[in-house]
C-alpha cells in the first residue's frame, strides 16, 4: 500500500505541471469546475472560484459555460485527460458507469479479478453495494461514494505511473493514433484517440469504466505528448 502523503504529493505535482500548459490547463479547469458544480456552486460562483485559483478569467468563463449551458443537450462531449492526474478527472466517467449499471454490477467491476481496483471480501462487497445503491438515488450518498472511491482510484493510477516511469520501453507506431508499447513484463496496443489499451490489466480491470489508464497508456501519452486530450462521448 502506497502511503497517502506520497500519493497526494506526486499527483498534486502532476496537476500543477499540467496547469503550466494551455491544453492541460483546460483539462484541469474543467475537472475543477465540474467538482464545484457537483458541490452545489452556481455558474458565477464557479467562475469566481476558478479565477481565485489563478485560472485565466476567460478560460474560467468558457469552462463554466461548457458545464452549465450544455445540460440541455441529449449528448454531452466531455473532455478528459488521456492520462488522468487526479480522481476528479475520472469522476465524470465513474458517474456514467454508476448510472448505466446496477449497483451490484458496478461494484463487481470494481472488485473482481486479478486486476481489481478494490480488494473486497464478502462483507466489504456488500457494504460497497449498499453505498452504490444509495448513490444512485441520493446526492449526498453519491458524494460519499466518490470520497470512498478516491484513494483506491488514485492509488491504482499512481501505481501504473510508477511502473511506466521505472520501466524500459520500446514503442512503435502501429497506425494513426495507435502505438505498440513494449515493456519487460509484456506489450500492448494503445489507442490515444479512444483512450484504450489492449492489455489484460486494462480490459479485465475494467479501466475504461472508471476512466483509468494503465502503464502502457501512461508511457505512450508521455512519450508522444504528455498533455494529449481526448473527447469521449459519455452516453447512457
Amino acid at each position: 500500500m502506497i502511503e497517502k502523503n506520497t500519493s497526494d504529493d506526486m499527483i498534486y505535482n502532476w496537476r500543477n505541471e499540467l496547469k503550466g500548459h494551455s491544453s492541460g490547463m483546460k483539462v484541469v479547469a474543467s475537472a475543477n469546475a465540474l467538482k464545484l458544480k457537483n458541490q452545489g456552486f452556481s455558474k458565477d460562483e464557479v467562475v469566481e472560484l476558478l479565477a481565485a485559483d489563478n485560472f485565466d478569467l476567460d478560460l474560467a468563463k468558457r469552462v463554466a459555460s461548457n458545464i452549465f449551458d450544455e445540460e440541455a443537450n441529449v449528448k454531452t462531449a466531455m473532455e478528459v485527460a488521456v492520462v488522468p492526474t487526479k480522481y476528479a478527472d475520472c469522476a465524470p466517467i465513474i458517474e456514467k458507469t454508476l448510472e448505466k449499471f446496477s449497483a451490484k454490477e458496478f461494484v463487481t467491476k470494481l472488485t473482481s479479478g486479478q486486476h481489481a481496483i478494490i480488494r473486497a471480501d464478502d462483507k466489504s462487497f456488500d457494504s460497497w453495494k449498499r453505498l452504490a445503491e444509495l448513490a444512485k438515488k441520493n446526492y449526498n450518498a453519491r458524494l460519499s461514494l466518490h470520497n470512498e472511491l478516491k484513494p483506491w482510484i488514485e492509488e491504482t493510477l499512481l501505481n501504473n505511473v510508477l511502473i511506466a516511469e521505472t520501466s524500459d520501453v520500446n514503442m512503435k507506431v502501429a497506425s494513426k493514433g495507435k502505438y505498440v508499447v513494449s515493456m519487460k513484463h509484456g506489450s500492448a496496443e494503445v489507442d490515444l484517440s479512444s483512450g484504450t489499451s489492449s492489455s489484460e490489466k486494462f480490459k479485465k480491470g475494467n479501466y475504461a469504466d472508471f476512466g483509468l489508464a494503465d502503464e502502457f497508456m501512461v508511457k505512450a501519452a508521455e512519450t508522444i505528448s504528455p498533455y494529449e486530450r481526448l473527447k469521449r462521448a459519455l452516453q447512457d
